[in-house]
């Protein structure tokens, strides 16, 4: 299987790996200059292997989508401001002990689905 790179460049910044345990990861969005500009704490999504446009692509771990189609954000990836560090350490070492032995959906498709949402549910810092 292909793994989720540490470093990703996207939008003109690089998302860079802190902390990765099983299928949970923490990355730091750095900007030009060296700059932080928070943090995103994920679970990490799988694809299997497929191929499209005439292109083999190998199973793979994927990066939550922000596409606006995708439901990702907001249950299997979150933001955090560089002032919000301790929490998202918090929602990092929650997650990594709850859900961190499996893949959010090892079936799911790159936009559709949520993973299981009692994992999600019972770690997630902004439900009351």
């Amino acid at each position: 299987m292909k793994p989720l790179p540490k470093e990703i460049p996207y939008q003109g910044r690089v998302l860079k790996q802190i902390l990765r345990e099983g299928t949970v990861a923490i990355y730091e969005v750095i900007a030009r200059g060296n700059v932080s500009y928070g943090y995103e704490v994920i679970w990490i999504k799988f694809a299997p292997e497929e191929e499209k446009f005439g292109k083999l692509y190998p199973n793979r771990e994927l990066y939550p989508s922000s596409s606006k189609n995708s439901n990702d954000w907001g249950q299997i990836a979150w933001s955090w401001g560089t002032l919000q560090k301790n929490q998202a350490f918090s929602q990092f070492r929650a997650l990594a002990q709850n859900c961190s032995n499996r893949y959010s959906n090892v079936d799911q498709t790159l936009e559709d689905h949520i993973p299981n949402q009692e994992c999600v549910d019972e770690t997630n810092p902004l439900n009351p």
